[in-house]
C-alpha cells in the first residue's frame, strides 16, 4: 500500500485499538499496554508500510536542529560550494546539516527524503532532479515542512526558492560574442529534459539569437550522450556550416565545456583562433587552458547560504507570507577563449 494513502486512523481501525493507543505506541510509552496488543499494533503498521514519522511526527515532536540538504550531484565542484554555503550559515545559526546525493535519479531523491523525515529534520534544503517530478515535496509543503528549492526551480511558484540569473546572462553573454565581432554562435547542451536551468539557457539562446536576425535552429547542438564522438561531429557541422566565419560555441553547462573543449583540441583546431568558446562555471581548470575559458560565473555559495537563511528565517516563523523566490546576479568573466584576433 502506497504511503501516502495510510493514516494513524486506518493503522487503528485494523488493529483493533483506539488512535490514542496507536499515538502512545508510536512515541514509545507503553505503560498499560499488553504485549498483544504491541505485538498487533506493530504487526498492523508493517503490514500497511505505514511511516508515522515521514511527516507527523517530525511536526509534532520537539525541535532536532537537522536541516536536511539533498543535491543532484555531489561530486560536482559547485555543488560543493552550494553546500559549503548551506553549512557556514546554518552552523552559525545553530543548526547541523544532514546531506544527500540524488544521483538525478527522482527513486532516490524520494528516498532520501523520506529518510531524512524520519530523522526529524526542521526543513530541507532540494536541488531537485526532476522539475517534472515533485508530487511528494508538494504533498510535505501542503503539510507544514518548509522547503527550498536551491538552484534548480521548478514550474510552480509554491516553494520558496534560491537560484540564479539564467536567462538574463545566457542572453547577455550570448549577445557579448556578437559585439565583440563573432559572426555565429552555437549552443551545444546536453538533454534539455528535467531541468529548467538548461530550458532557460536555451530559450535565452533562442531569444537572443532570433533578435539579432539569425536563425537558431541551425546553430543549436544537442548532444543526447555526451561522448567524444557527437561533440566532435558537432563541432565539424557548425565550423563546416559557418566556413570562413569567426565562430564561437557556448557550452550550457560545465560538463560540455569541458566536453567541447577537449572535442575541438582532439579535431586539432586552435582556441580561440578556430573557434571561440564560452562556458559555464569558473571551474579551476578552466583558468588553466587555452589561456584561460570565457565563463559565466554564478555565485554558488550565495545560492546555498540565501537558501539556508531563508529555511531557518521558514522555521523561526519570521516569513510567513507565500513562497518567496530570490534570484542571484552571475557575473561573465572575459578570457582568451574568446579573443578576436
Amino acid at each position: 500500500m502506497q504511503t501516502s494513502t495510510v493514516t494513524i486512523d486506518k493503522v487503528s481501525e485494523v488493529a483493533g485499538v483506539s488512535k490514542t493507543t496507536v499515538s502512545r505506541y508510536l512515541n514509545g510509552k507503553y505503560e498499560h499496554m499488553s504485549e498483544k496488543t504491541k505485538d498487533r499494533i506493530k504487526a498492523v503498521i508493517e503490514e500497511l508500510d505505514y511511516r508515522p514519522s515521514a511527516i507527523a511526527r517530525c511536526l509534532k515532536s520537539s525541535k532536532t536542529g537537522l536541516i536536511g540538504i539533498i543535491v543532484s550531484d555531489i561530486t560536482n565542484p559547485v555543488t560543493v560550494k552550494l553546500i559549503k554555503g548551506i553549512i557556514d550559515y546554518s552552523t552559525q545559526e545553530g543548526y547541523q546539516v544532514v546531506t544527500a546525493t540524488s544521483d538525478e535519479t527522482t527513486a532516490k531523491e524520494r528516498k532520501y527524503i523520506l529518510s531524512m523525515m524520519d530523522r526529524q529534520v526542521e526543513g530541507l534544503i532540494v536541488v531537485v532532479a526532476d522539475y517534472n517530478e515533485y508530487e511528494l515535496l508538494a504533498s510535505l509543503r501542503a503539510k507544514g515542512v518548509n522547503i527550498v528549492l536551491a538552484d534548480r526551480p521548478i514550474n510552480k511558484p509554491i516553494f520558496d526558492t534560491v537560484t540564479t540569473d539564467n536567462y538574463a546572462m545566457t542572453r547577455h553573454a550570448i549577445a557579448t560574442l556578437y559585439s565583440m565581432g563573432y559572426e555565429e554562435v552555437g549552443l551545444f547542451s546536453p538533454n534539455l529534459l528535467r531541468s529548467n536551468v538548461r530550458l532557460a539557457r536555451r530559450n535565452a539562446f533562442y531569444d537572443q539569437t532570433k533578435e539579432l536576425g539569425r536563425n537558431p535552429d541551425s546553430l543549436a547542438y544537442v548532444i543526447p550522450s555526451g561522448s567524444d564522438d557527437e561533440y566532435k561531429k558537432a563541432i565539424e557541422d557548425f565550423i563546416g556550416r559557418q566556413a570562413g566565419k569567426r565562430v564561437a560555441a557556448f557550452a550550457s553547462t560545465p560538463t560540455s565545456m569541458l566536453r567541447l573543449v577537449e572535442a575541438a583540441l582532439d579535431l586539432g583546431l586552435t582556441i580561440p583562433d578556430d573557434l571561440g568558446v564560452l562556458g559555464f562555471d569558473n571551474l579551476r581548470w578552466s583558468r588553466l587552458i587555452c589561456g584561460g575559458i570565457t565563463v559565466i560565473e554564478q555565485p554558488f555559495y550565495e545560492v546555498g547560504y540565501e537558501s539556508a537563511k531563508m529555511l531557518i528565517k521558514r522555521i523561526k516563523g519570521e516569513i510567513e507570507n507565500g513562497p518567496k523566490y530570490l534570484e542571484l546576479s552571475s557575473k561573465l568573466i572575459i578570457r582568451n577563449s574568446t579573443s578576436i584576433v
